[in-house]
């Protein structure tokens, strides 16, 4: 099954694929603001996302500034990725944006591993196409709505990603705040959401006047009926996307019949 398309994230590995490279990872843990890889170089970590979120920015060669960024969330992978199957010479740089722990993997293994199993082959060597897709639609969204719907829209996506369960609380009519247990740098969120700094700033000011967003003891909390606006903005999209998932994997089954039958 292809992994699912979310908007400015990379799109997280199956289940089975998960527990693969849980059992050879091993783990570490970085700092909010650390940088976890570069290329071109000679070294470069494979690494999965286990809690956190990490920025990935692929960098202007002649200014060393970033041209586009996304981000890896929890099942998510990041590091040497796009190294997997072919040659990959951009200049790229991944750092946290979070507290953040990911699981080094050794790549050579990794693959493998992957060649005893056609699915494992067919979602590693699809992986970096498929995170470009969600790059893109991304950038769709950036022009498809006000800041405001976007950045309510990523917040709750990223808390979609980190604590699943929280999100229940979005379409619980009796509860009134959700919490928000981390607190992104509004610097990065303005470049990967396509506007100023000072207009994100303006965002969360106006949530503030408005109490829809509230801050105790270093957490964030949002409100419940503010933010579900955002994320029946979200769906059309999502849906559409979902759409053109299933009539592209149900393409690529028809070619592989085809394939089949022809020996």
């Amino acid at each position: 099954m292809a992994p699912e398309v979310i908007p400015w994230m990379s799109p997280c590995l199956s289940q089975s694929m998960s527990f693969v490279l849980a059992g050879i990872g091993h783990p570490m843990k970085f700092r909010r603001g650390d940088v976890i890889y570069t290329s071109p170089g000679l070294f470069g970590n494979l690494m999965y996302v286990r809690s956190g979120f990490v920025v990935k920015a692929l960098l202007d060669p002649v200014r060393d500034e970033p041209l586009l960024l996304s981000m890896a969330g929890p099942g998510a992978l990041c590091g040497n990725y796009e190294n997997l199957y072919v040659r990959d010479r951009m200049p790229r740089r991944h750092w946290c944006l979070t507290s953040t722990e990911v699981l080094v993997v050794n790549q050579e293994l990794l693959l493998k591993i992957a060649d005893q199993n056609p699915e494992w082959q067919h979602e590693l060597s699809g992986y970096s196409s498929v995170s470009s897709i969600c790059d893109r639609m991304g950038m769709f969204l950036n022009y498809s709505g006000t800041v405001e719907e976007r950045l309510g829209a990523l917040l709750l996506l990223m808390l979609h990603c980190e604590e699943p369960a929280a999100m229940a609380n979005l379409f619980s009519k009796g509860v009134e705040w959700v919490e928000l247990p981390f607190y992104p740098d509004k610097g990065t969120i303005a470049r990967l959401l396509g506007c100023k700094f000072e207009t994100v700033s303006d965002v969360v000011r106006q949530w503030g006047s408005h109490d829809d967003i509230r801050r105790r003891s270093r957490r964030i909390w949002l409100r419940r009926r503010t933010f579900l606006k955002y994320w029946e903005w979200l769906m059309p999209f999502m849906q559409q996307s979902r759409a053109e998932e299933r009539a592209a994997e149900a393409l690529r089954q028809a070619r592989r019949r085809e394939e089949y039958d022809s020996f």
